[in-house]
């Protein structure tokens, strides 16, 4: 499930959907960290956790750049 959830989430992120891609971003990340609480051996852990740090790296770059495109969305009224 985690999986489909984060294709979903670059999908919707290539095609521009950013308020989607955030928001399937952010469910990937919330399966992934409790499959984290599983026992899964140290580098597999390791490895969603990465997985984790670069989707909400994304999630952040995208709120940004909304907060950014409504700023000048406003000021162009």
């Amino acid at each position: 499930k985690a999986i489909a959830v984060a294709q979903k989430a670059s999908q919707e992120d290539e095609a521009g959907n950013y308020d989607e891609a955030i928001r399937s971003y952010q469910h990937a990340v919330k399966y992934f960290l409790h499959i984290v609480k599983e026992p899964q051996g140290k580098d597999g852990n390791q490895k969603i956790r990465d997985k984790c740090k670069l989707y909400l790296d994304r999630v952040e770059e995208l709120q940004e750049y909304l907060e950014k495109k409504e700023v000048a969305s406003r000021i162009n009224l």
